[in-house]
């Protein structure tokens, strides 16, 4: 049935959440915990391709209950399989064909060729997937966006309505943070390439934003006490006691 009015209104408080952390590592938990009230799903994946089919890259691989199986998906995907993605093409040529528009649709897994049907269904045991594709206006590179379930009878026909009613702000949130998230990689950058982890860059990115180890420990669903280990872990490589000598390194 369409989405009730309680619903929507629920809704719109985690969409406004999603929005208020747009760029930043924090994002995703609130975007998970909004796609939740949408239908059940057990991996993310978004793919970003170029005009002309020369790049291709991963922005989101988030397999719910097996994180190391999803990277390793991403990256036999990108190595060539989504050549052989029947949904892809047929995806991509509608959205060419109106621009504007968030086509979508919902594949069983019986419908796929018996090898990428192993691959990509069978061994991560997923019975339907989701999909649609967005372009972005400023760089007219492609973005493919996956849901993943493995309800027996996949998503539900109630669940596969809301998510295509959805496809277009779910798109624009999705592009508006990898926009956000990429300028701000600026500063990431800096702190990856001066030897400090993922996740320690990520967290001096946040102080340097003003947060506290509360802050942040609630924000990326971290102990206080993990967060304060990374922020002296990451201190230590930039041998730096400070604030204020971070903001200055920056």
């Amino acid at each position: 049935m369409p989405l009730e009015k309680h619903f929507w209104q629920e809704l719109t408080e985690q969409i406004a959440g999603c929005i208020d952390k747009l760029g930043g590592g924090e994002f995703y938990p609130r975007f998970f915990q909004m796609m939740k009230k949408l239908a059940p799903i057990d991996q993310y994946m978004v793919f970003e391709f170029s005009p002309n089919g020369d790049y291709a890259s991963c922005r989101l691989a988030h397999n719910v209950n097996q994180p190391d199986l999803g990277l390793e998906l991403a990256s036999l995907y990108l190595e060539g399989a989504y050549l052989d993605d029947p949904m892809l093409q047929e995806l991509k040529d509608s959205v060419l064909a109106a621009p504007d528009s968030a086509p979508s649709r919902l594949l069983e897994k019986r419908t796929l060729p018996p090898v990428y049907r192993r691959r990509f269904f069978n061994v991560p045991k997923f019975d339907a997937k989701f999909a649609f594709v967005v372009i972005d206006r400023e760089s007219q590179h492609l973005f493919y966006v996956n849901f993943y379930s493995k309800q027996e009878d996949g998503f539900a026909e109630n669940q596969y309505e809301d998510l295509k009613q959805a496809s277009t702000l779910i798109g624009s949130l999705l592009l508006k943070h990898f926009r956000d998230e990429r300028q701000k990689r600026g500063v990431i950058k800096s702190l990856l390439i001066s030897g400090l982890s993922e996740r320690e860059a990520q967290i001096c990115n946040m102080i340097l934003q003003g947060h506290t180890a509360k802050s942040i420990g609630i924000e990326l669903e971290l102990s206080e006490s993990t967060v304060i280990t990374y922020k002296k872990r990451a201190f230590g490589k930039l041998k730096i006691n400070r604030k204020s000598e971070l903001v200055r390194f920056v």
